[in-house]
């Protein structure tokens, strides 16, 4: 018999919209790994704790770090898994998910410098997993490479440089709240939480 590893999973959301299609994402994924038996906390970014605009300017104030901010490193510290639902927009997420990236996983916490110049990720033992939709379809983000590209900084600049490890990255274009393909969409989202 397999034996199930039970695991935290922090779902994280940046849409502001009350009627988006990344409610939908984040109850399918919230349920999925809630009946396997999972703990899941679920962030939305704009009705969870407000992070005011990184301001950093000295190393000095990365020691000073905001309850806030101090409120989201601990879910992190606290998360196995982590979930990034959001729109995709201008070819990227939006300003607040890149704020919160920026303002939580700072160097000290989320990485450092070696002796040797080279960065070490302090966030090892966590897993990392991107899903996204877009108005456009996805063909034209493939063709015009920014897919890729997006894949790239997800996988090579924030989740690997922090030590976690990259479980996907999910790009649902062609998506309308009205539209034929979220149904399938969402059974796509089913699957990937049950991987």
């Amino acid at each position: 018999m397999r034996r199930i590893k039970i695991a935290n999973i922090l779902i994280i959301t940046a849409h502001p919209s009350e009627h988006n299609l990344t409610i939908g994402i984040k109850d399918i994924f919230l349920k999925e790994k809630e009946l396997q038996g999972n703990r899941v906390e679920v962030i939305d970014l704009y009705t969870d704790k407000q992070l005011p605009f990184v301001a950093y300017k000295t190393n000095d104030d990365l020691k000073n770090l905001s309850d806030e901010v101090l409120y989201y490193q601990e879910k992190v510290t606290w998360a196995d898994e982590i979930v990034f639902v959001y729109p995709f927009w201008w070819g990227t997420t939006p300003a607040i998910l890149k704020n919160w990236i920026d303002a939580v996983l700072t160097m000290g916490y989320a990485a450092k410098y070696g002796d040797d110049g080279r960065p070490v990720g302090l966030l090892q033992g966590k897993s990392v997993r991107i899903i996204s939709t877009s108005g456009a379809p996805t063909f034209i983000y493939c063709l015009n490479g920014i897919r890729r590209a997006n894949k790239k900084i997800w996988k090579q600049t924030i989740v690997e440089f922090c030590g976690m490890k990259f479980e996907g990255y999910h790009l649902f274009g062609g998506m309308d709240t009205k539209g034929k393909k979220v149904e399938k969409m969402f059974a796509s989202v089913k699957k990937i939480a049950n991987k």
